[in-house]
């Protein structure tokens, strides 16, 4: 029980440290702005039923 215990203790640790981590560093904003070019890309060539 004590195992499981500390385990779980580590694991949310580890967890809040990465949410940390990636909130400061603006980590997610990051990883959009790598991805845009490629989303535009696929999101302009689909095909439309209306023109906006």
């Amino acid at each position: 029980m004590l195992k499981m215990l500390k385990t779980l203790i580590i694991t949310a640790t580890s967890l809040f440290l990465a949410t940390v981590a990636i909130y400061w560093f603006n980590l997610d904003t990051k990883l959009v702005a790598l991805l845009q070019p490629f989303m535009t890309k696929h999101y302009d060539s689909m095909e439309r039923d209306k023109r906006l």
